[in-house]
């Protein structure tokens, strides 16, 4: 059975529930890594661009 398989309609078994388990969770892993690096590569856009041609605030 497939982990998405939801045709069978019997609920995983332990062994499968281990096996998901065991193989972690790297998508999440890698969404929440590139979600991050989206958000540095928009501030460090915004400081380049607009905060350090403005100049010193006095």
């Amino acid at each position: 059975m497939e982990a998405n398989d939801t045709r069978s309609g019997a609920p995983p078994t332990d062994d499968e529930v281990e096996r998901v388990v065991a193989a972690g969770p790297h998508g999440a892993i890698a969404v929440a890594g590139v979600a991050t690096l989206i958000v540095m590569a928009i501030w460090f856009g915004f400081y380049f661009f607009v905060f350090l041609p403005r100049g010193v605030v006095h």
